[in-house]
């Protein structure tokens, strides 16, 4: 063995195989060529950055659990407050519809929530047992002013007096019907619509007003039959003051959803007016070139909270050349047993 190794660092071997090598010479014929492992790189994150990393989440990580605990203590209760507002009605519903409970601030915000309600149903009741004081004592005095203008000799006079005092009656029975709770109470039942749009046309055409009803001879649907007939009989009339024609129309759409429309050739209603008469005591019978009508306002009123109140929803839409369309949509109900159709 030699005494010493010729070693040499080349760029490539000979042969062009290995490249950046060791050469170590054995004897003048043979070397041996070490290739160096690789270094091993350098880790990703330093040990400083990971200190760091480690007290930022010691920062985050508290915020983190802290917005966690306000989404659920403090932004889901307000959340279901607000749900609760939007469907809230002042005069019906549980006496506390917010829920007591949570964190204090919560509690006492819903506390507050429903001492107001309560205070509004308190003044609402008593607005409601005022009014209904007032319209049935106005009952008594036209009463006997219907009897002694029945009395009168003079025709004119007679049948101008019958006119104002049932005109005075209508506002009255208006008047009840819009306060009444008759509507809420009333429990829906299986009725054939047909035949109770045809009966409320019947009543007007039996009077001398040209009013047809428009559809199927059977179709069975889940009602409160009485307030829907209140409510076409509304539409009916108040389109009486101002077409000469008027159809009563009953369709059901692709969807299910069941459609009463009614119908006339009068002069319609301008598009700023189209939701502002659903409000109680507004009147637009200048729109509708009216005489002296009397009323409150209260009749489509009393039709929009009917179709509400069957999950329904009314839109009042112009005919070409001229008329007016009161458009009524009910969601389907399969409760109601298999519909029936000629």
């Amino acid at each position: 063995m030699p005494a010493t190794f010729a070693t040499a660092f080349r760029a490539e071997t000979s042969a062009g195989k290995l490249h950046d090598v060791l050469v170590v010479g054995i004897d003048n014929d043979r070397a041996l060529a070490f290739l160096p492992a690789s270094p091993r790189p350098d880790a990703w994150i330093s040990d400083q950055q990971v200190s760091i990393v480690l007290q930022l989440m010691g920062l985050v990580l508290p915020v983190v659990l802290l917005s966690l605990y306000a989404a659920r203590v403090i932004a889901a209760p307000l959340l279901e407050f607000a749900k609760a507002a939007e469907t809230l009605r002042p005069d019906e519903g549980p006496d506390k519809p917010f829920n007591e409970s949570g964190a204090a601030e919560i509690r006492t915000l819903a506390r507050s929530l429903n001492e107001m309600r309560s205070r509004v149903r308190g003044m609402i009741d008593d607005r409601t047992r005022m009014l209904r004081a007032i319209s049935h004592d106005l009952r008594t005095p036209l009463t006997r002013l219907r009897l002694r203008a029945e009395r009168s000799a003079q025709p004119e006079l007679k049948a101008a007096l019958l006119k104002d005092i049932s005109a005075l009656s209508d506002m009255i029975n208006d008047t009840l019907t819009y306060l009444s709770r008759e509507m809420a109470a009333e429990k829906p039942v299986n009725a054939d619509l047909p035949s109770l749009l045809a009966t409320v046309c019947s009543d007007f055409s039996d009077v001398g007003f040209d009013v047809r009803y428009v559809g199927p001879e059977r179709f069975a649907y889940r009602c409160k039959t009485r307030s829907l007939a209140r409510a076409i009989t509304n539409l009916v009339e108040n389109s009486t003051k101002f077409a000469q024609a008027i159809s009563v129309e009953l369709s059901v759409l692709e969807n299910g959803t069941v459609r009463i429309s009614v119908v006339d050739d009068g002069p319609g209603l301008p598009v700023s007016l189209r939701t502002r008469v659903l409000e109680p005591f507004f009147k637009a019978d200048t729109a509708r070139a009216s005489s002296d009508r009397g009323g409150f306002g209260l009749g489509l009123s009393i039709v929009d909270d009917i179709v509400r109140a069957h999950g329904g929803t009314i839109e009042l839409l112009n005919r070409a050349p001229h008329g007016l369309a009161a458009q009524m949509d009910f969601p389907t109900d399969t409760s109601c047993g298999e519909r029936r159709r000629a």
